[in-house]
C-alpha cells in the first residue's frame, strides 16, 4: 500500500507507512475528502462526543480539525515525488460561531513557504456554509522513514 493511500485512509501522513491501526484523527472521525497540491478538505460529521458542556463543538475538536487539514494542505505529493510529512510549529485560531450539529467542512490552503517551512490558512464552515472558525498555521516539513 502506498504512503499516499495510507495517509488518505488513516489521516496519518507522518506514519511513515507503519499505520496498521486506528489513530487519533480517525478516532475523532476526520474524513479527508479532497487533497491536491496546496489544498486539502476534511469533513467531520459531528457526534455527541465532540460537544463541550454547553452543547457546542469543543475548541479542541476544532483545533484538531484545523491542524490536520492545514498539515495535509502542505504535504501533497504527485506520483513519483517524495512524500513528506510535517510538524506543526504554530497555530493561531479564531472561533467565530458555535457549531452544534451536522458536518463541519474544513478547507486549508498553502499561503507560501520555502524548502523547510510552509504557511497555511484554514476556514471551517458548517453545513449551511456559515463560518465557524478560521486559523493560520506554520509547519516544518519532515522526511518520512
Amino acid at each position: 500500500m502506498s504512503l499516499k493511500t495510507l495517509a488518505a485512509e488513516h489521516l496519518s501522513a507522518g506514519a511513515g507507512g507503519a499505520v496498521d491501526r486506528l489513530n487519533f484523527n480517525s478516532l475523532v472521525g476526520l474524513k479527508l475528502v479532497d487533497w491536491r497540491k496546496d489544498f486539502a478538505r476534511i469533513e467531520l460529521p459531528l457526534r455527541s462526543e465532540h460537544l463541550n458542556g454547553v452543547g457546542s463543538v469543543h475548541g479542541g475538536v476544532l483545533m484538531t480539525l484545523m491542524d490536520t487539514v492545514c498539515g495535509f494542505s502542505g504535504v501533497f505529493a504527485e506520483d513519483g515525488e517524495e512524500q513528506r510529512g510535517c510538524a506543526t510549529i504554530a497555530m493561531n485560531s479564531k472561533f467565530l460561531k458555535p457549531a452544534l450539529e451536522g458536518t463541519l467542512i474544513a478547507e486549508a490552503r498553502v499561503q507560501g513557504g520555502g524548502k523547510s517551512v510552509f504557511f497555511t490558512h484554514v476556514e471551517v464552515r458548517d453545513e449551511a456554509g456559515d463560518l465557524v472558525a478560521t486559523g493560520d498555521g506554520t509547519f516544518r516539513y519532515r522526511r518520512l522513514s
